[in-house]
């Protein structure tokens, strides 16, 4: 399922151009999956078994600037799944249009060993929730 938070753009967001400034961008990002994270209680299975997310590579692509008084819809859904590594895609619309995506990929942390750990069947099944269908 693709998760979604709405996010109306405040002139704070914005800089000298106008439009969102680019690490503001990665905020709305976060911010958005986090709140999928903690909708489907993913932070706190996951930390429940010693582990935490880490974050190792972010692709964003700018297609169309954000503005103020824009509303933002940022999507999240899981992406690609590898042996040590989970993506997420998150997109942001404003009025139908995409405007940037990005794709955001991390390992889990094991607190307990500090290393990152296989992504293993058990730990895919937590994240169905995310799934694009």
């Amino acid at each position: 399922m693709i998760h979604t938070l709405n996010k109306l753009v405040c002139g704070f967001h914005c800089d000298a151009y106008g439009h969102v400034n680019n690490a503001r961008y990665l905020e709305f990002f976060e911010e958005a999956r986090w709140t999928a994270l903690n909708d489907y209680d993913l932070v706190q299975k996951l930390h429940a078994r010693q582990l935490q997310f880490f974050v190792v590579n972010i692709n964003v692509d700018f297609k169309k600037p954000v503005v103020t008084d824009d509303v933002a819809f940022i999507s999240t859904h899981l992406g690609n799944i590898k042996r040590k590594t989970i993506s997420f895609i998150q997109t942001i619309e404003v009025s139908g249009q995409t405007t940037t995506k990005a794709e955001v990929t991390f390992v889990l942390f094991d607190t307990k060993e500090k290393r990152a750990v296989s992504i293993t069947d058990d730990l895919i099944a937590l994240f169905k929730p995310l799934e694009h269908a």
